[in-house]
């Protein structure tokens, strides 16, 4: 397929009114080629209310689609005008939606019901523990993702693993998704040390379209590994004497392989909200160059780097020796 550009569109609720306390709305990109895009949110909801679902390749057209899905709290949805902004590096395209409140005239989602989905379109995704939760938190889980459901009933998700050990997986959630199909995740936490031997584990589905089982297994990736580098960036002068009451502390990560890492920030060795940074994805460093890098943003106010407050930049990687590293910088140590 040729580069191609996606077509943005917003996804809300299909209920007419707010009865829970929380709101989950979403975007889709979807027709694009080749991979990948990025999808960032307005206001900034931090990560741990987003979940970007893994990319899907449509055969009959060879383009791929994607959704990020955020869940925020009722009071904010009603005070805020939320947006997606979706980018396609290859076609250098830019396209941003706004998420319609309730009260417009029929979500998108209520305009396109009744689209049926074939049972050959379940697919499954099993997304690994990240770094911060394996090594800082020793909180590990992994979740498997089961997409394009036709209906909520008759599914059953049973984990397995390779070796004699507990099983415990979380209840299985389930959304209804914009086009009538669900989407089911069932999460299991697991150990540090099992994760680090290279056990592997197995979520097998059975649902009542299905012919046969979907069975998907993961374990940490063998192979090279390579340790980030950390750079911290004071805020730019000119931003500094701009207007604006807030400037911008930046740490570029660089060089690590595998790509999954986490980045979180510390202000005086407290930890900062994540509303207040953003992290891009990680990116190849260069198409001859299999390491990865990213860029996190993180917001302060002028006043508080005035006041000679220090900001630290953690980042969690399983190619550290310590399994983390972090770098500091303040107006005063100029470092």
């Amino acid at each position: 397929a040729s580069k191609t550009a996606p077509s943005v569109f917003p996804l809300t609720s299909c209920t007419s009114e707010v009865t829970t306390s929380q709101v989950t709305f979403g975007c889709l990109a979807k027709g694009y080629f080749p991979e990948p895009v990025t999808v960032t949110w307005s206001p900034n909801v931090g990560s741990s209310g987003v979940r970007t679902y893994p990319s899907v390749l449509q055969p009959s057209s060879g383009l791929y689609s994607l959704s990020s899905q955020v869940t925020v709290p009722a009071s904010s949805w009603e005070s805020n005008t939320y947006r997606c902004t979706v980018e396609h590096q290859p076609t250098s395209s830019s396209i941003s939606k706004e998420i319609p409140s309730r009260d417009s005239t029929g979500p998108p989602c209520c305009r396109e019901r009744g689209e049926t989905t074939s049972p050959s379109n379940i697919q499954v995704f099993l997304v690994p523990p990240s770094p911060a939760a394996l090594y800082v938190a020793q909180n590990p889980m992994l979740t498997c993702l089961v997409v394009n459901l036709p209906s909520d009933s008759g599914i059953q998700v049973v984990w397995s693993r390779e070796k004699p050990g507990s099983i415990i997986p979380d209840p299985l959630t389930l959304n209804e998704q914009f086009n009538n199909t669900f989407t089911a995740s069932s999460s299991m936490p697991i150990f540090t040390r099992d994760w680090e031997a290279g056990e592997t584990f197995t979520c097998k589905v059975e649902h009542s379209d299905l012919i046969s089982p979907l069975i998907k297994s993961i374990s940490k990736k063998p192979g090279k590994h390579s340790a980030p580098g950390v750079y911290l960036l004071h805020p730019h002068s000119e931003e500094l004497s701009s207007k604006g009451d807030s400037v911008s502390v930046t740490c570029l990560v660089r060089g690590f392989f595998p790509e999954d890492i986490s980045v979180q920030w510390m202000k005086n060795h407290e930890g900062e909200k994540e509303t207040d940074y953003i992290t891009t994805p990680p990116m190849k460093d260069g198409a001859s160059d299999s390491n990865f890098f990213l860029y996190s943003k993180l917001k302060v106010s002028k006043a508080s780097w005035n006041r000679g407050d220090t900001y630290t930049c953690m980042v969690t990687h399983e190619a550290l020796s310590l399994k983390f590293t972090q770098r500091s910088i303040s107006k005063i140590s100029g470092k």
